[in-house]
């Protein structure tokens, strides 16, 4: 009685930790991500105990979605008393090229979908790009054209502010869609706060998060742009399987 309650205990964490019940992930997601926030920015290796007992599982349970993990090629062993695991790191070859295009005013927003985007960079799919990397004595006007031109991925970060600038519309915008016409690129719309999008010339395009509901109207921001991320992980996948 004691061990169903200490999981359901443990089960109740997870959940609140993920924004409720909304979208119900499977135990081999639960894994991973309990896996990713232990192991820390340098994706440390983590001693099967310490993992297994902040599941809140049974051993048997821990050792089934672990093997199907490991064949799966997802997680790797580690040595050590008690053994333990880490994240995969696939062998890819260069990773795809993602520009994101905001409004500053958007600065925050756009931090945040940065951070969901960085276990993509950590299994070398994407290498994301912004204006914030620019360099004292760079020539920014060069440097956003080389950087834009050079994308695989155009995420543009859509809000009232950025259909308002000059530069993100006019400029970056006008090119991004001029090179997703001919597929040397592609553009996908991310909608951050609710604006009259729908009249751009991007609104034909498939938009992130679910929907193309702004992702500040959900009740989980956090839970929004893990859709986002997600949409990126698939669209990188579709473009690498089709070279």
């Amino acid at each position: 009685m004691t061990t169903r309650k200490t999981h359901s205990a443990a089960r109740k964490r997870i959940a609140v930790k993920s924004g409720g019940f909304r979208r119900r992930r499977t135990y081999a997601q639960l894994f991973l991500d309990q896996l990713n926030d232990l192991s820390g920015a340098d994706q440390a290796m983590v001693p099967n105990q310490r993992l297994r007992e902040s599941l809140g599982w049974d051993e048997d349970r821990y050792k089934r979605i672990k093997t199907q993990l490991q064949a799966e090629g997802l997680i790797v062993r580690g040595a050590g008393q008690g053994g333990k695991v880490g994240l995969a790191r696939p062998e890819r070859g260069e990773a795809l090229k993602i520009f994101i295009s905001y409004s500053h005013a958007d600065e925050g927003l756009k931090d945040a979908v940065m951070k969901h985007l960085k276990p993509l960079e950590r299994i070398n799919l994407i290498a994301e790009w912004n204006d914030r990397k620019l360099l004292p004595g760079d020539n920014w006007g060069r440097e956003i054209s080389a950087n834009l031109e050079a994308a695989d991925i155009v995420l543009i970060l859509v809000s009232i502010d950025f259909l308002n600038s000059k530069y993100c519309y006019d400029i970056e915008l006008d090119r991004a869609l001029e090179r997703h016409a001919t597929g040397a690129s592609r553009v996908i719309p991310v909608i951050l706060r609710g604006c009259l999008w729908q009249h751009a010339p991007f609104a034909k395009l498939q938009a992130l998060p679910r929907d193309g509901k702004p992702v500040t109207t959900w009740p989980n921001l956090d839970e929004s742009l893990a859709w986002v991320a997600d949409g990126v992980r698939l669209a990188a996948e579709d473009i690498l399987a089709s070279r």
